[in-house]
């Protein structure tokens, strides 16, 4: 079996809750901050309708049942941590995109796995039984990411992330514009664009299930979030944290900087958690348990959602705007409808590190 940095890291994480049971949680800089969250079982389908269940409140020994109830396996736990390790440096020594990994293909036959991933039937990566500080029992999801390898994205690029401008009062030529093709095209275009007179008013979303997803957060915030955007792509700044500064500083919302802030925050919180653009989204967070992150030095810590702030905080300083494929997406060229002007501009979140 192949995989890249992060897909290996996913199985890590599996394989470290197997060997420790428990995970700190963490702070907006990822460091433990004395919580512990003790996990009990966790559920695992790789094969539709063959749901793995993986008891670790065995003393020594993890049983792996199936979802009758009956124990089809008893795996020492001794020498799983050493094993896990030794996973987690190779996983790290890898130079390649893709690459195999013969040891974790043992202990995956070991415990039963066939895939190195979970389905992706959903935001959680990882489905458990936990244990913390409030509540004796509860099945939750994580979401897992890592800091292994290239950085992970937040917010994947589509169609559906498309926003519209209307560019006012342009004089130029389309062709001239849309024949820039430089490293920074894009910039380079609306600059072009603002110096033959042209003017960016931000007209729509080109989905409407994304738009309404956003107004979830507020309803004016499709507008906030496109003049994020536009900063962003006129090099202006990257982070989300210093575009959203830029934003709360001078908005034609009458909105202070803290609840720009406070609605960019929500905002990663509930991408992170369950919404995506494509899909009308209910509302309701199907990754209920929260984070797990492989930080770079192998240490897993979590962030469950009744240390919320500190997730939120940890997201709004750790991602930034990304600029995906313009032929793929098809945004980045002036185009004239209706003997109006528009230009098109794609919103992708990818964490910093």
């Amino acid at each position: 079996m192949q995989a890249n940095k992060g897909e290996w890291s996913e199985l890590y994480a599996l394989f470290a809750i197997f060997a420790n049971h428990k995970v700190p949680a963490a702070d907006k800089n990822l460091d433990p901050i004395g919580d512990q969250y003790e996990f009990l079982q966790v559920l695992r389908e790789d094969i539709p309708g063959q749901l793995r269940i993986y008891d670790l409140e065995q003393d020594g020994v993890i049983l792996i049942s199936e979802q009758v109830g009956q124990v089809i396996k008893a795996i020492p736990v001794g020498s799983l941590p050493e094993k896990t390790k030794k996973l987690f440096e190779k996983i790290k020594a890898a130079h390649e995109s893709s690459f195999a990994i013969p040891e974790a293909s043992e202990l995956m036959n070991e415990f039963e796995l066939k895939k190195i991933k979970a389905s992706p039937s959903s935001k959680s990566d990882l489905v458990a039984t936990i244990k913390d500080k409030i509540s004796s029992r509860q099945q939750l999801g994580f979401s897992i990411k890592s800091q292994v390898g290239n950085p992970a994205t937040l917010l994947n690029a589509s169609q559906h992330t498309n926003f519209v401008y209307k560019v006012e009062d342009f004089e130029g030529s389309i062709e001239e514009i849309n024949r820039i093709d430089s490293k920074k095209k894009i910039q380079e275009r609306l600059m072009r664009i603002e110096e033959m007179g042209g003017k960016y008013v931000f007209s729509h979303i080109e989905s409407n299930i994304f738009t309404e997803n956003l107004q979830i957060v507020d309803t004016l915030f499709p507008g906030i979030l496109a003049e994020l955007l536009l900063r962003y792509y006129f090099g202006e700044g990257n982070t989300v944290q210093e575009l959203a500064d830029l934003v709360g500083e001078a908005n034609g919302y009458n909105l202070s900087k803290k609840i720009v802030v406070y609605k960019m925050k929500e905002f990663l919180k509930i991408i992170a958690l369950g919404m995506v653009p494509s899909k009308e989204w209910n509302t309701y967070i199907s990754a209920q348990g929260g984070y797990l992150i492989v930080r770079e030095d192998g240490q897993l810590v979590c962030y469950h959602l009744y240390n919320h702030d500190e997730f939120k905080d940890y997201l709004f300083e750790n991602t930034k705007f990304d600029t995906p494929s313009s032929s793929r997406h098809g945004f980045g060229e002036i185009y004239q409808e209706n003997g109006e002007y528009f230009i098109k501009l794609n919103l992708q979140i990818r964490f910093i590190k």
